[in-house]
């Protein structure tokens, strides 16, 4: 052996080293296979046994590194630690089958009985606690601190998981951070992202958000919430809250709305009102007239609305009166029922005005019969359903008329026709005599 500066201990201990140096084996079989290994503390029955070049490990206890070959800075204490290592290197695997299914994975820390027991190439890891991340086979960059915490993660990466039980959800999820007692996701999610939970038994089931606590409340300058969220400002009247991209000049989303977030005598943030109303009533009046009903904006006096401050004439049982007109692209108007409309025209029973009436009484009046006058109009207004209703009756009227015409044209050609072959028989009745006179 060219080796030097080894000690070796125990029966076939660094039996093959040729150039090793620096080495420490002390226990049966130890370090059996090292050839060219330098500076390694196997202590440990079978401890690094399948050691070849790796260097600078320290195994510590029977079976510790046992299928290390070339892993390198590695420290494993307790019984099987990291016992199936190969060539991860940078290690740190504390207790009893911690990191034991190790094969590749590097610059892991595993601390506690059967931590990461089964991390074969994860690496960046650092897990404290009993079977902390025991089912973690590739997962990488972790920190699960507490007995059982990340106990069922496997691929997820990138995830914080401290306290017992914490985060023992997770199996393929990433960048998750779960802190408390049993915090972590909810049953059946086991692949979040970016999601958080604070507190004991604090869960979380969607990703991209974070649960503060179990039921609890949430303090911000204090250390006795009584509400969800209890904020308490280190400015008096003032609430320590601000709305970044919401502010006195951002447009109105919600429009005429009668309720409204307020402040009671305690500072708890409840649901006012304006009376019902969608407008604050003057102190004359007490209350507004205004109020929301079913949807709708609603005049609850009665009163007629006037728009506008240019309107003279009022008259007329009206409920609207608008200035300079209104603009909108639909109107509909309602009529009451079917009597209000103009079909009765084509009832049996309906009398139709001989035309000889008509003009006689356009004569006299200057409009036809039941149509408004211009003085009434210019008086009253229009009655846009009621004067639709007339407009057509007179349309009816005029169909009837076309009608009673079109049947004294027939009436007419009908005369015609006979008069004509009357003629026709007569003419050839006189060319007869005259032939027969000659």
């Amino acid at each position: 052996m060219d080796g030097f500066n080894n000690t070796f201990l125990g029966a076939r201990a660094g039996q093959n080293n040729t150039t090793g140096y620096g080495n420490t084996f002390l226990g049966a079989r130890v370090g059996i296979s090292n050839t060219t290994g330098f500076y390694n503390l196997f202590l440990g029955n079978i401890a690094g046994q399948n050691n070849v070049s790796g260097s600078y490990n320290t195994f510590l206890g029977n079976g510790t590194g046992a299928g290390n070959t070339t892993g390198e800075y590695n420290t494993f204490v307790g019984h099987n630690a990291g016992l199936n290592n190969v060539g991860g290197s940078n290690n740190i695997f504390m207790g009893r089958s911690a990191g034991v299914a190790n094969s590749g994975g590097s610059l892991n820390v595993f601390i506690g009985f059967q931590s990461a027991s089964s991390n074969t190439t994860g690496s960046f890891n650092t897990m404290l606690g009993n079977a902390a991340g025991a089912a973690n086979t590739v997962g990488e960059y972790n920190t699960f601190v507490g007995h059982t915490a990340g106990q069922d993660n496997q691929t997820g990466a990138n995830n914080v998981a401290i306290g017992r039980a914490a985060g023992t959800n997770n199996l393929s999820g990433g960048f998750n951070t779960y802190v408390g007692f049993a915090s972590g996701a909810s049953a059946g999610q086991n692949n979040l992202t970016n999601a958080s939970a604070f507190g004991a038994n604090a869960q979380v089931s969607v990703s991209n958000a974070v649960v503060l606590g179990n039921n609890a409340n949430v303090g911000i300058g204090t250390s006795a919430p009584s509400a969800k969220l209890h904020v308490v400002s280190s400015t008096t009247n003032t609430s320590g809250l601000r709305l970044q991209n919401l502010t006195s000049s951002s447009p109105a989303t919600a429009l005429a709305q009668t309720k409204f977030l307020t402040v009671d005598a305690s500072g708890n943030v409840v649901l006012g009102s304006l009376n019902n109303s969608a407008r604050e009533a003057s102190a004359s009046v007490g209350e507004s007239y205004w109020q929301l009903a079913g949807g709708r904006l609603q005049n609850s006096s009665g009163e007629a609305v006037v728009i506008g401050q240019g309107i003279n004439k009022l008259s007329g049982n009206y409920g609207l009166y608008v200035e300079k007109g209104i603009l909108t692209e639909k109107v509909k108007v309602a009529v009451k029922n079917s009597a209000d409309w103009s079909d009765y025209v084509f009832a049996p029973e309906y009398r139709l005005r001989k035309l000889s009436e008509v003009e006689s009484f356009i004569k006299a009046h200057g409009h036809l019969p039941d149509v408004p006058s211009a003085a009434e109009v210019v008086r009253e207004g229009v009655d846009m359903a009621k004067m639709d209703a007339t407009l057509l009756q007179k349309i009816e009227e005029l169909t009837l008329y076309m009608v009673e015409m079109q049947k004294e044209v027939s009436s007419l050609r009908k005369e015609n026709e006979q008069l004509r072959r009357k003629s026709s028989t007569m003419q050839r009745q006189i060319k007869q005599i005259r032939q027969t006179s000659k």
